[in-house]
């Protein structure tokens, strides 16, 4: 699968080049050695029924990599995508969109249905991505999942993270994947918003920012376990409100 430029997406198995996505986590996330995943774990992931994809550029650098672990669950097999990072000089160009891509690509051919993966619903560029690009959607949300963690990113901020839902044959993401829905109006009930510059606050007023994400949790929590369904994600630059949009039907989604 070719991305803009001369980068390429492809399986790794290679060690050296598993080896070059350890330095991806770290210059990615920032993360202490004791949170990135370890060069043991991604060869385990190419032998086990799991990925490795890479994005590599014109001189065969991996700049970007995901990983994921097979999984089964009532009975059924899905992949659940652990990790996606890229170099920070090659962010925001389509990277980790291609390397989502060619992932349902290659679990599609081995007759994999379903990948799921944990978000940080307070990292806009991640919702939109898996939401609002991919067409996943979130029925979970759970709290401190990974305790506090070592990257900057997070700022000492509890780990609370929505899970992605991917139905890689379904009618819907087979649209998105044709650009049919993205920009469309989401049908929805209810919308949970958050201040747009939510990461200037978590840098800059660490207590303000827990506080906004304990009151997004509060009623994040409460209408899933209403049965409400994350469906849509947008950033509204007029209201300077980053805006998640539920609906109590959940979208068709085929059975796995």
């Amino acid at each position: 699968m070719l991305l803009p430029s001369t980068f390429r997406i492809e399986k790794l198995t290679d060690i050296e080049l598993l080896r070059q996505c350890i330095d991806v986590q770290r210059q990615a996330w920032g993360f202490a050695e004791v949170d990135v995943v370890p060069l043991r774990m991604l060869v385990v992931c190419t032998r086990i029924g799991g990925q490795v994809l890479g994005a590599r550029d014109s001189e065969g650098k991996v700049v970007g990599f995901l990983n994921a672990l097979p999984g089964f669950r009532d009975g059924r097999v899905y992949l659940h995508s652990h990790m996606l990072g890229v170099l920070p000089g090659y962010q925001n160009l389509g990277v980790g969109r291609a390397l989502k891509w060619a992932q349902r690509e290659e679990a599609l051919a081995r007759g994999i249905r379903l990948i799921e993966w944990t978000f940080d619903p307070l990292e806009f560029r991640n919702a939109r991505l898996n939401i609002q690009l991919l067409g996943s959607i979130s029925r979970r949300y759970l709290v401190n999942i990974y305790g506090i963690s070592s990257s900057p990113l997070h700022r000492g901020l509890p780990t609370d993270r929505l899970i992605a839902e991917w139905y890689l044959d379904s009618p819907r993401v087979r649209a998105f994947r044709l650009k049919e829905m993205r920009g469309a109006a989401v049908p929805c009930a209810l919308k949970v918003e958050l201040p747009l510059n939510f990461g200037e606050l978590r840098k800059n007023d660490p207590p303000a920012a827990l506080q906004v994400q304990l009151e997004f949790r509060e009623r994040m929590l409460r209408l899933l376990q209403e049965n409400y369904c994350v469906v849509g994600f947008e950033v509204n630059s007029t209201s300077q409100r980053a805006q998640y949009y539920l609906q109590s039907q959940v979208p068709d989604i085929p059975e796995i």
